[in-house]
């Protein structure tokens, strides 16, 4: 009887502290960037973890944001997230992204941009700085995807601008 007790007591100890590992700060963004061919949209699709967003949004936009159950709050961390990347083409102009809206998908924030495809891109310089001003060890992955071909680009706080180089057009 007492063993399966403190077998039990340990159980708990141990899950608790799973809980408490699992909830700590990832410190990495993700963004894909997909050619739908479909719907002639370039589709930005950036993702965050829940927990970690929720973190900056204390600190950049207010202390009590509640992204889960607040929608203004999502969009407000949206806006934050938006500001923080830029697109420009071979030219190095600016793309304009318009944005399309958020959705929060199990442990994930997602925030979604648009603009529609133009002849000229074969490659893109992109700039994300999302949530390193808050932690200098933030990594911002970028993936582009045309033709099932992806090329990617690992972003830290001392990069500023990164060159892509993209898969031609399907012919």
């Amino acid at each position: 009887m007492r063993l399966s007790f403190f077998v039990g007591i340990i159980a708990v100890g141990l899950s608790f502290l799973a809980g408490n590992a699992t909830a700590h700060q990832q410190k990495e963004a993700y963004t894909s960037i997909i050619f739908n061919q479909r719907s002639g949209m370039l589709e930005v699709q950036h993702r965050f973890y829940l927990h970690d967003a929720e973190h900056a949004a204390q600190q950049v936009i207010d202390k009590s944001t509640d992204l889960i159950g607040d929608p203004v709050g999502r969009e407000a961390f949206a806006y934050y997230a938006i500001s923080t990347f830029s697109m420009q083409d071979q030219q190095q102009h600016p793309i304009t992204l318009t944005y399309v809206g958020t959705e929060l998908q199990g442990k994930y924030l997602w925030v979604y941009q648009e603009t529609p495809i133009t002849t000229n891109m074969d490659g893109f310089y992109l700039k994300m700085t999302a949530l390193q001003e808050l932690w200098s060890e933030q990594t911002n992955h970028i993936n582009v995807e045309r033709n099932k071909q992806v090329t990617s680009a690992r972003l830290h706080i001392a990069d500023s601008w990164q060159y892509i180089e993209v898969a031609k057009p399907a012919q």
